[in-house]
């Protein structure tokens, strides 16, 4: 049987918030701007989208830094709530938005934060990224960069693709990390990892690759959001 991960919670770029007047994509949802009254909304505070303009690599962020549920962008490094780190910052990149809030080109992406990010590389931490843009010009005015820095999430998950035989993860996920084992969203008990070469993230045949590999009941590829496999987890 094929395990394939968790339903994809956003298309290529699919994501993110609004920083006065401007949307931000992220690795989370989108989200639109609204009026001070709307409690509903997610807008984020005048004071998150300075600290965001004014963010700069090195920088620390918490698990959730924008949004209503968001007290502050920037958090000092040392700090409990410390989550992310500012790996790369560019104003005014090589990226344009298209109308439905997605990014047709990754290229842009690639060129500031790397070809690695967002790739669920086996025992490595969590990366992402974060772009501001204008919704109406969709002008993008800065694109961020982000990596987690090992502390477990407010869910108890640590922030790092599962390596090691007899580590447990969830399907469901999108960013896939390590639960404790006994953790009720445990789906998967990970047996051995099929790593992927760089040049094949895009095309390769995971279901063949697992079927001529895997010893396990089951197997997942390990997909980011830009439909690259960089290893597929056979799991029990």
């Amino acid at each position: 049987m094929n395990t394939k991960l968790g339903p994809f919670r956003r298309l290529l770029a699919v994501g993110g918030v609004a920083l006065a007047g401007t949307v931000a994509l992220t690795g989370c949802s989108l989200l639109e701007s609204a009026s001070p009254d709307d409690t509903e909304s997610n807008e984020v505070t005048d004071e998150q989208a300075d600290q965001a303009a004014d963010a700069a690599p090195g920088d620390c962020l918490p698990e959730v830094y924008n949004g209503p549920d968001a007290t502050a962008f920037t958090v000092e490094c040392d700090a409990p709530e410390a989550f992310w780190t500012l790996t790369a910052i560019e104003k005014d990149p090589a990226v344009t938005a298209s109308a439905d809030g997605s990014i047709e080109d990754p290229s842009g992406i690639y060129a500031v934060c790397g070809d690695e990010v967002n790739a669920q590389l086996p025992g490595k931490p969590w990366t992402d990224w974060d772009m501001i843009y204008d919704p109406t010009s969709l002008k993008v005015d800065y694109l961020y960069c982000i990596e987690a820095l090992g502390t477990p999430n407010a869910a108890g998950v640590t922030p790092v693709v599962p390596s090691n035989a007899g580590e447990c993860f969830s399907t469901a996920d999108w960013n896939i990390g390590v639960y404790d084992c006994a953790d009720p969203l445990v789906d998967a008990t990970l047996v051995s990892v099929i790593e992927v070469d760089q040049a094949e993230w895009e095309t390769v045949d995971y279901d063949t690759l697992a079927n001529e590999q895997c010893t396990s009941a089951s197997y997942a590829p390990a997909m980011d959001y830009f439909g690259r496999t960089a290893a597929v987890f056979c799991i029990d």
